[in-house]
């Protein structure tokens, strides 16, 4: 699982910190630094918020905070924080 994160993001805190107690593993990439990259994902999932999740296993699963996107098995938009872990923890744990 890859997580697109900014510094100083609160919500990308809460996640990595949520994941960290579920000890669920994950690659966090800071796109702070990497503007094309930013450009590139937010283009890609006509998304401009953070963060950002990419699951390929056990299953391939984007969530989004917010896209222009259809939504779909493959692509879903969270809530908040707390739905996208719990989300995420249901998904490893099937």
């Amino acid at each position: 699982m890859v997580m697109f994160t900014l510094d100083g993001c609160g919500h990308c805190k809460q996640l990595r910190e949520g994941l960290d107690t579920l000890e669920i593993p994950y690659i966090n990439i800071d796109i702070s630094t990497n503007n094309k990259l930013g450009d590139t994902l937010e283009e890609t999932f006509k998304c401009t918020s953070y963060p950002m999740v990419l699951l390929k296993e056990p299953t391939q699963i984007t969530w989004l905070p917010e896209t222009e996107l259809l939504t779909s098995t493959t692509i879903r938009t969270y809530n908040n924080i707390y739905e996208l872990i719990d989300e995420i923890f249901n998904t490893f744990n099937k």
